[in-house]
């Protein structure tokens, strides 16, 4: 089942986060073990200034997507929810659990859009995945590189 996170989640989303972070070879981040960030970033969108949707597998969580909303650069009574991670743990890929997780982001968005909270939203796709964006409405408009 995808729903909302809510505050006793957070355990599960910090390992799925660490999981996230592992996987993504970046190797500025890989020995980080510090939680303060994550644990100011989830309140943060807990209190309502973002999403944090979870795969509910009876008490365990599978997946996640957390997104933030932020201000446009260029005018800032405007906003934009920009996602932040999107994980499925490795052992459900190839299931349903991303696409309903998308699902859920895009629709919980476009209500937020029809109710003037935000003007766009974002995702980011890791190297390795192969879900098509483009089947959400999505448009490519960049790739980010890290060195």
């Amino acid at each position: 089942m995808i729903r909302k996170a809510n505050k006793f989640d957070i355990p599960q989303i910090f390992d799925m986060l660490r999981h996230y972070r592992d996987a993504g070879n970046i190797e500025s981040v890989s020995n980080i073990t510090n939680e303060e960030t994550p644990t100011m970033i989830m309140t943060y969108i807990l209190a309502g200034a973002g999403i944090a949707l979870v795969s509910d597998n009876e008490g365990t969580l599978d997946g996640m997507l957390l997104a933030v909303k932020t201000p446009q650069l260029w005018d800032n009574s405007n906003y934009i929810m920009n996602e932040i991670c999107y994980w499925v743990e490795p052992e459900h890929r190839g299931s349903t659990i991303g696409y309903r997780l998308l699902k859920s982001y895009v629709e919980l968005c476009d209500d937020l859009k029809d109710d003037g909270h935000i003007t766009n939203y974002t995702i980011s796709q890791m190297n390795g995945n192969t879900l098509k964006y483009d089947r959400f409405g999505f448009k490519r408009i960049e790739e980010v590189w890290s060195q």
